[in-house]
């Protein structure tokens, strides 16, 4: 089994506090938490995941540390509503990035396996993409392609989306081929991506979810976001800037970090990371 890579692990371990409780909120197949449990001794982690898959993964993972590690199956956005000692947590670290794991499920991840179109990361929540893509308005699927596939004639492939209703990966890529003379592996990954992302409302209350963490969040406190995408980081932004200005949080980060040239080199997923880090 391919595991994710950790994006990072070496920036994020400089952030992280070295004692007290890391709350890692989309743990997937515990990168990060293998990587800082294994560095800091003293640390412990809250491990949480909306994937049941990766989450069992990560357990697998992590089980040697013991009763350093707890689980919790949940969205990391209801996290403010989780009962934890919050007086013990001293770093939360959100990786918003899509594991190699569930590119090589099969829920309709990838497009290069023929698999149902699918497309949940719970799949005991909400609907496969074969009916969000039968139910979305037309102008949404739209809206759609163009924030968050870059794509030119969007409203070509909505339409054809929406005429053909595609009920399985290879079906929705034989659309697209329709649509794209030249539908080349980068093209096909952000049609897929985009409609992963209005599936699993992986943009919604990102900034609301910053402002309720912060009031959670004890003095010294630190909130460290890894983001891929421009619209992910742009709403990351905007959520620390209202709780920089309401006095919540404080930055840690004036300008946003990259990964360097040797790890996108080691690791090409990483080329679009950007790392914003705030403290209580």
């Amino acid at each position: 089994m391919m595991l994710h890579r950790p994006v990072m692990a070496e920036e994020v371990s400089r952030f992280v506090k070295k004692e007290g409780i890391l709350v890692d909120a989309t743990v997937g197949t515990a990168g990060h938490s293998y990587y800082l449990l294994s560095r800091y001794p003293a640390l412990r982690a809250i491990c949480l995941d909306r994937d049941s898959q990766s989450l069992k993964i990560a357990e697998e993972r992590l089980k040697n540390f013991g009763d350093r590690v707890k689980f919790l199956h949940r969205d990391y956005r209801t996290l403010p509503q989780a009962e934890i000692p919050w007086e013990q947590v001293t770093s939360v670290l959100v990786d918003m990035g899509f594991s190699s794991f569930q590119l090589s499920s099969s829920r309709g991840f990838s497009f290069q396996r023929d698999d149902d179109l699918d497309m949940r990361f719970d799949t005991t929540e909400g609907e496969p993409a074969k009916e969000f893509l039968k139910k979305i308005p037309f102008s949404h699927l739209v809206l759609l392609f163009r924030n968050f596939s870059d794509l030119r004639r969007a409203e070509a492939l909505a339409q054809e989306i929406k005429r053909t209703r595609p009920q399985t990966t290879s079906q929705l890529v034989e659309v697209v081929r329709r649509v794209y003379r030249k539908a080349t592996p980068d093209l096909l990954a952000r049609v897929f991506q985009a409609i992963r992302i209005g599936v699993n409302r992986e943009l919604e209350g990102i900034e609301e979810f910053i402002l309720s963490l912060s009031l959670k969040l004890h003095p010294g406190a630190r909130l460290i976001f890894l983001t891929y995408h421009s619209t992910e980081d742009r709403l990351v932004k905007a959520g620390f800037k209202k709780a920089f200005y309401q006095g919540l949080l404080k930055s840690l980060t004036p300008r946003v970090i990259r990964p360097t040239v040797s790890e996108i080199k080691e690791n090409p997923r990483a080329r679009s990371a950007k790392m914003r880090v705030a403290e209580k």
